[in-house]
């Protein structure tokens, strides 16, 4: 368990969308918060400090990784970067940034993972955590690796771990696939404070989306970790609707991960 009074939390992406709502949340309870990204920050609240480090620079990452007890990893290339950068990023940066942590003694990490880690199961199946991984892309998986790693950092080091599979963030849902995947920036920052908090969550993965009424997966580890979403996609429906945005036809895709499962990828 992490204590936001006395142990040192690092956030990598700390610079990205996620990592600025995340900021704005913790900053209010955690006492010493070490950010990095690749991009400057330079509105640091008092309680904050920032080293810049590319997940691609061992060495940097070594050194943002000393004297920290959990690490929040936010740091990912997109999926519509070619495989090069994917596995730069996504893969060896994520092998990089774990080893630091365990050299460095971190005993709590909290992974930014990927609906898309079963985005090709059918949409009639509520996938939980439970069910084998279908990655609907190389993005995806490369998601489910950086959790099958953090399965063996525990089981070999003793490092607990939440990895979330984050679905659809946004200020807003967007259209009627987020109707059931959208996360909000209140519940990604309270999914990521409860994962730091938790006394014993092993290396859980768990669903990251808020509490839609369309939902179409499940998962009973939102009353392990003591999650209850505070939002709802569903009523921002009739914004979308105003927007011209064909919220009430059948649904768009068959599959979880949406255009993801059928798309070309980049090479």
């Amino acid at each position: 368990m992490i204590d936001p009074a006395r142990h040192r939390v690092l956030l990598t992406g700390a610079a990205g969308e996620i990592g600025q709502a995340l900021r704005a949340s913790l900053r209010a309870t955690y006492k010493h918060l070490r950010l990095t990204d690749i991009r400057p920050i330079t509105d640091l609240a008092p309680n904050e400090t920032f080293m810049a480090a590319d997940v691609a620079d061992r060495a940097a990452l070594d050194r943002v990784m000393h004297g920290v007890d959990a690490l929040i990893h936010m740091t990912g290339a997109p999926a519509d970067h070619d495989l090069e950068t994917l596995f730069r990023v996504n893969a060896r940066g994520v092998y990089d940034t774990f080893e630091a942590a365990r050299g460095a003694g971190v005993r709590r990490i909290v992974y930014a993972s990927s609906n898309h880690a079963h985005g090709l199961y059918p949409i009639e199946i509520p996938v939980t955590p439970a069910h084998p991984a279908r990655p609907d892309s190389m993005y995806g998986t490369f998601k489910v690796w950086g959790e099958t790693m953090l399965q063996y950092y525990f089981d070999r080091h003793a490092i607990q771990s939440v990895s979330l599979r984050i679905g659809t963030y946004r200020p807003l849902p967007i259209d009627q696939r987020s109707l059931a995947t959208w996360l909000s920036p209140r519940d990604i920052c309270q999914l990521v404070d409860l994962s730091l908090r938790h006394a014993g969550p092993g290396a859980l993965v768990v669903q990251g989306y808020s509490g839609n009424t369309h939902l179409k997966v499940a998962d009973p580890n939102w009353a392990r970790l003591g999650y209850v979403p505070l939002d709802n996609a569903e009523q921002y429906r009739e914004m979308l609707r105003g927007q011209g945005i064909d919220v009430d036809g059948a649904w768009e895709y068959d599959r979880h991960g949406g255009s993801f499962a059928v798309q070309p990828e980049k090479q």
